[in-house]
């Protein structure tokens, strides 16, 4: 006869990069000790069914609340991820605000290297996240506003065809900025579109599988620098006015639309600061009645992202060891 043990395991749900409760980008947090099986950690990940799962591991023989260091896993329901920003907010803000993590900076080993999270003085987490390359796409017959600023690249044939399935037709197109590392397609638009405008987009998640595999996009943001924030509706509850706004679509990864996207400001923070000529930012992602704000901050060839997190949820998983 085989026993079977159940252990409980501290768990939380914590909405990233907001304020107020059920805004921002939600993400679960399992602090769970010891290795599993990846297949185990999908299948936590898709019981959660949010965008990203985190599973922190301290690294030597330290507990969670006096370890410096920890292995970073991140999944979504169906796969792993390489890079997700919300889920490390969430994650530092478990450690140092749930259970009381006795260090001021923790770092993650993770598959996109070393992450530094540290806590500042409101209780706020801020991480540095590398920076991504950017290129310029350019479309056969049309001028690219960015030739000079950016080196360029011929679309491929299939990509405005997507374009098409995520811009509607009466939103005007500035340019398309790409990153190979992160396969992230950024797609600058009109800086006239209203806060209303960009919330109405609504995408053809069916097709965009149909015409592409996520071989070249996996990621696709929607972005502009609003020209009158004020009138536009770019304005948080203090009324500062944001630097750049966006939308964020990865159905290639299983999700639809993301709420709060911290490796998609890896991307659009060094675009953005290109364009404006400012080395911080203050960028808003408009995801329909969430909605998530973001300070970013370049710094040497890497991204600085600093934001606020609830916890909406505490509690136990209960896994099964035999």
């Amino acid at each position: 006869m085989i026993l079977q043990m159940t252990k409980n395991y501290p768990s939380f749900i914590i909405d990233a990069f907001t304020t107020k409760s059920f805004a921002g980008n939600p993400a679960a947090v399992c602090l769970i000790p010891q290795i599993l099986k990846d297949e185990e950690y999908l299948k936590i990940a898709a019981e959660f069914n949010l965008s990203e799962t985190a599973f922190p591991i301290p690294i030597g023989a330290s507990d969670f609340k006096h370890s410096s260091q920890f292995s970073l896993r991140w999944f979504t329901p169906k796969t792993e991820v390489p890079l997700c920003g919300h889920a490390t907010l969430a994650t530092s803000h478990a450690l140092f605000n749930e259970i009381g993590n006795v260090n001021n900076e923790i770092k993650f080993d993770t598959l996109s290297g070393v992450l530094i999270a540290k806590r500042d003085e409101s209780g706020n987490v801020e991480m540095n996240f590398p920076e991504y390359d950017l290129t310029s796409i350019k479309f056969n017959e049309t001028a690219n506003p960015l030739h000079g600023i950016l080196s360029e690249f011929e679309a491929p044939s299939f990509l405005l065809n997507i374009i098409k399935c995520v811009v509607p037709a009466e939103m005007s197109i500035e340019s398309v900025v790409y990153s190979s590392q992160s396969k992230k397609l950024i797609v600058v638009v009109d800086p006239e579109t209203t806060k209303f405008e960009l919330e109405s987009v609504k995408i053809d998640v069916p097709k965009m599988l149909e015409l592409h595999d996520g071989s070249f996009v996996r990621g696709f943001a929607i972005t502009l620098h609003p020209s009158n924030p004020v009138a536009q509706g770019f304005i948080d509850s203090s009324n500062e006015p944001y630097d750049y706004v966006c939308r964020y679509f990865a159905p290639w990864v299983g999700i639809d639309e993301d709420p709060a996207t911290g490796s998609a400001q890896c991307v659009m923070g060094p675009f953005w600061s290109i364009m404006l000529a400012k080395h911080e930012l203050y960028a808003f992602q408009a995801f329909p009645s969430r909605g998530a704000q973001f300070r970013v901050r370049l710094r040497d060839d890497r991204v600085v992202l600093n934001g606020p997190s609830v916890t909406i949820l505490r509690g136990e998983i209960a896994l099964h060891h035999t």
